[in-house]
């Protein structure tokens, strides 16, 4: 009787055996999948400060016409969207489903505050990061666009109007904005008992990250902002 209760056999069953390793497995997935998130947030948000770097130096020294650079090369882009975004936006869709799961919290003041800024950032990195792939990176891997046409199709968007009103650079600047605060919040994360001077150090990182990101917006957009 205590044999059926416990659902342990005393003649030597492999079936316990084989059913905690199976439930083990889950587990041991979540795990790796959680020491993995580390170097994913640190990657993504030096990705954040190169690209933003990039492109506001590409914005500074184009000329009439843009010239593409290695970063528009398609096999870069590619190596970009399979090992970076794809494990990145897994990371964000669990990140998200968690904090909808989590529901409202008793918090009160800036954690309230993070609470809601957090996930509302992720979600708008998420659905600008697809929306720009697939104007951008899609034409580019498919061969509808070549890589010298990439960056003034670009130049195009930014500098369009909807109704007179520059709603393209606007959605850009809130996307930069929302980047900035989402790479700094995850590497934070990333490093939990970080001193306060580093702490420091993201925060101003993130802040120069978003300006060279506005930079390269509105000087692609109206050709002009500082001479």
């Amino acid at each position: 009787m205590l044999e059926l209760v416990s659902g342990v056999s005393g003649k030597g069953d492999a079936r316990p055996e084989r059913q905690s390793s199976w439930q083990s497995s889950p587990a041991s997935v979540s795990e790796r999948i959680a020491a993995a998130t580390g170097p994913l947030r640190l990657s993504f948000a030096c990705f954040v400060l190169w690209h933003f770097s990039t492109q506001a130096y590409r914005a500074h020294t184009d000329g009439a016409l843009p010239e593409s650079g290695f970063e528009c090369a398609p096999w870069f882009v590619g190596a970009l969207l399979l090992f970076l975004w794809l494990p990145f936006t897994v990371f964000g869709v669990r990140q998200l489903s968690r904090s909808f799961k989590r529901g409202s919290l008793p918090l009160a003041g800036q954690e309230r505050a993070l609470a809601v800024i957090e996930p509302l950032s992720l979600a708008i990195v998420l659905l600008f990061g697809a929306v720009h792939g697939a104007l951008m990176a899609g034409p580019l891997l498919s061969g509808s666009l070549t890589e010298a046409d990439l960056r003034p199709e670009l130049v195009a968007q930014l500098s369009s109007t909807w109704r007179g009103l520059p709603l393209p650079s606007f959605a850009y600047l809130c996307a930069v904005g929302a980047t900035a605060f989402c790479a700094a919040r995850l590497t934070l994360a990333a490093l939990p008992g970080a001193r306060p001077g580093l702490g420091r150090v993201v925060l101003g990182l993130a802040v120069l990250g978003y300006l060279l990101g506005s930079y390269a917006v509105i000087r692609c957009g109206s050709g002009s902002l500082f001479p």
